[in-house]
């Protein structure tokens, strides 16, 4: 039998093992939901006995077992659903390489890996999880001797194949065997088939560099710089699964938290850990987790956002708040404010005052003078709680709350008239009607209370920023006046309940030092994609919040290149006496060479990216008119292309995306998708998207356009770079023949 038959028989009775384990997960699952209904149902009829306080206590824990019994079996089936996810996704391709090896004296053994393990019947493993310890002899060992490590044991071993398969829709495609990591026909041939409107995961094709990232235990603080095209999304991605897996005895899914730059990147990597076999970790925007801080406050949408991108620059207000010296001043001013206490508000019921802001100044003042703020507001809370209960007394006896009362008794007497009373449950009735009404009176104010409201929040935050005004000012050489008229836009913003992101960070982290404030700890590792787009006072927050979390940080290693501030420039402030790990990942595998080498011409000798050795068509660079660059992309996209190709026409502000849009036929229209928003899926083969929605993502083919004076600056050549190597396989770039950036390149890079 010749070694391919051999594989394809192997294939064949391993695709045999995951059908039959399916077979019998199915039944299970459906015996349990049967379980669960009835269960259910049994619960539901289990009444609490209360009649006498044996018999109560008795029929609790009853109660309690049940609930017991049923949160296993519903965990049970969880587990259930996830596994056969997991097989119907390895029925599809069940593992993509093989190594035989031999550890001391013992007979050769034979290993097959795929996203997750597999046993047969007698317990054997079929196939092994890329993840397990084992598997890195794919990954890092070369034929020969060689060695893989456990948490515990180093295991010398003699590496004896290393094979790679390529696996669809269950048929065995092609084979190779390699002495080294992937081989490069094995690779190329991967890396040559198309775009998807979900990132893929890269299990199969995970490089050296990629690998010690991934699988990194030993550093807390990790960062991943790389530049277009590098693999650093999947490696961060892929690093998720492999910790999930590495820690699985104590870390669960809810622990994690994944940060994307906008919902449109999110929807595009959402399915990457679904394909490895793990439940989906929620990607979130950093906008909807400080929402989620501070609820009651509408986020402002930066109008600005893409212009940001197009300019290099930002507003000098939201860029100062968005660093770490106003958050470094929070410290200082708390301090200066905890002998005479913040801010309060009278607190008043209908015009009413009935605490005024005096009498609470005086109570604080009376607090612990060696605690802190945050403490003592917590002990002025339960005075002014106790205050209100007196309030509530001596409400009780105002006539119109006696008068209500007797009403209310009347309607009692009247909705039931054969039930007796004594004068003694009488007078407890009506007392228990008066408390009820005084309450009702006060509740808001209570609540107001337990919320630390009687603290004037926005008032507090706005004399922050006013105290230190003067020294924010002269450090960043911004004229008063601006920093002025700005604080007056606060608070009408403040008026209308409505913040930008920065303000809310800011205002979250004061408020936490004025009063007590519960956030669940849940977060044992975060993870920042496209750090590029966090500010530095993002992951300050999230560091305050979430001190003993370990933290990987994602960017392009190319942001340097333009200038833009970062969060690498302040790691030594965001990671004081902790280590960072520093990797960069310098190859592109996204694009052909001959992209990757006009792309190249658009950056400084010393960032220039290393290549595949992919080759395709050069760039096209088309010269025509305005008018005749919508006739030349219409003769494009009715062009013949592989059918399974996505096609990108990628504009560099979302105003052209809509001119060029409405320039189409409705024909042509209803083909082409257009996003000019962030909140949109990409849902069909051809989209046209501006350059700032389209960070982060590829496409088969990408058709740039209106490229004329509108590239022209060192930041447009960001730009452009951006919009050239989001293409996999063909870029064509449409022109009036005036953009200097086009005719600064080499023209050897393009045709």
């Amino acid at each position: 039998m010749t070694e391919r038959k051999y594989e394809q028989q192997h294939l064949s009775e391993t695709i045999k093992t995951i059908t039959l384990e399916n077979q019998v997960l199915t039944k299970q699952k459906t015996a349990l939901e049967q379980t669960l209904q009835s269960g259910v149902k049994e619960l539901t009829e289990n009444k609490i006995n209360t009649g006498n306080e044996e018999a109560f206590y008795e029929s609790v824990l009853v109660y309690q077992e049940y609930e017991k019994d049923l949160q296993l079996k519903y965990r049970s089936a969880d587990m259930i659903d996830k596994r056969l996810h997991t097989l119907a996704t390895m029925k599809n391709s069940p593992y993509f390489a093989r190594i035989d090896f031999t550890e001391g004296q013992e007979a050769a053994e034979t290993l097959y890996l795929g996203i997750a393990s597999l046993r047969d019947t007698t317990e054997e493993p079929v196939i092994v999880d890329w993840r397990a310890p084992i598997a890195n002899l794919y990954y890092e060992g070369e034929l020969g001797t060689t060695f893989y490590e456990t948490d515990q044991d180093r295991f010398e071993v003699e590496l004896l194949l290393k094979r790679q398969f390529k696996i669809q829709q269950g048929d065995l495609v092609s084979m190779v065997d390699t002495s080294e990591i992937i081989n490069d026909e094995f690779l190329l041939d991967i890396l040559d088939e198309a775009s998807s409107s979900k990132m893929k995961n890269i299990v199969s094709t995970i490089q050296k560099s990629q690998n010690e990232i991934i699988r990194d235990t030993s550093h807390k603080n990790v960062l991943i710089e790389g530049i277009a095209g590098s693999g650093k999304t999947s490696a961060l991605l892929q690093r998720v699964a492999f910790l999930l897996y590495h820690h699985r005895k104590w870390l669960h899914d809810e622990q994690v938290l994944l940060f994307s730059p906008n919902h449109l990147f999110s929807d595009y990597i959402a399915m990457v850990l679904p394909s490895l076999g793990e439940s989906e970790v929620p990607t979130r925007t950093f906008k909807t987790f400080l929402h989620e801080l501070l609820p009651h406050y509408q986020l402002l949408e930066e109008d600005d956002a893409e212009h940001a991108f197009l300019e290099g620059t930002i507003n000098p207000i939201e860029q100062i708040k968005n660093g770490l010296s106003v958050i470094q001043e929070i410290p200082r001013y708390i301090r200066s404010i905890t002998a005479v206490g913040p801010l309060f508000r009278d607190l008043k019921i209908k015009g009413k005052t009935y605490i005024t802001k005096k009498q609470l100044r005086t109570w604080y003042q009376e607090t612990n003078d060696l605690l802190p703020l945050y403490q003592r507001t917590q002990l002025l809370q339960a005075k002014v709680l106790k205050k209100l209960a007196g309030l509530e007394r001596d409400e009780m006896k105002e006539k119109w709350l006696q008068d209500a009362a007797e009403e209310k008794m009347t309607e009692i007497f009247e909705s039931d008239p054969n039930r007796e009373y004594t004068e003694a449950k009488e007078r407890a009735l009506r007392k228990q009607v008066r408390q009820a009404i005084a309450k009702r009176k006060f509740r808001s104010m209570r609540r107001g209370i337990e919320a630390f409201q009687f603290i004037n929040q926005p008032k507090q935050y706005v004399h922050f920023l006013q105290t230190n005004g003067a020294k924010i000012c002269q450090h960043y050489s911004l004229d008063e006046m601006i920093w002025s008229e700005h604080l007056t836009t606060l608070k009408q913003q403040f008026r209308q309940k409505a913040l930008y992101s920065e303000d809310i960070l800011l205002l979250f982290l004061l408020t936490k030092q004025l009063y007590p404030v519960y956030v669940e700890q849940k977060a044992r590792f975060i993870f920042i994609d496209e750090m590029q787009d966090f500010p530095p006072a993002q992951v300050a927050l999230l560091k305050q919040l979430y001190p003993d979390a370990h933290i990987t940080l994602c960017g392009d290693l190319n942001q340097k290149v333009f200038g833009n501030d970062t969060i690498v420039s302040e790691l030594d402030h965001l990671f004081v006496d902790q280590e960072v790990k520093r990797y960069q990942l310098t190859t592109s595998y996204r694009s052909t060479e001959e992209i990757t080498a006009f792309a190249n011409g658009l950056l400084s000798q010393e960032e220039t990216v290393q290549l595949t050795a992919r080759n395709g068509e050069k760039p096209m660079i088309l010269t025509r008119t305005a008018t005749q660059q919508i006739a030349e992309l219409s003769r494009l996209l009715k062009q013949g292309t592989p059918a399974h190709w996505r096609t990108a026409i990628i504009c560099k502000t979302t105003k052209e995306c809509q001119e060029i849009y409405a320039a189409l036929s409705l024909a042509e229209q209803e083909q082409v998708q257009l996003i000019d928003t962030d909140e949109t899926f990409m849902k069909k083969s051809i989209i046209l998207i501006p350059c700032f929605l389209a960070k982060g993502l590829e496409f088969d083919r990408v058709i740039g356009m209106p490229i004329s004076t509108n590239f022209a600056t060192d930041q447009d050549r960001f730009v452009l770079y951006t919009l050239a190597t989001r293409a996999m396989h063909e870029l064509i770039l449409l022109t009036d023949g005036t953009s200097p950036l086009l005719g600064s390149l080499d023209p050897h890079t393009y045709q």
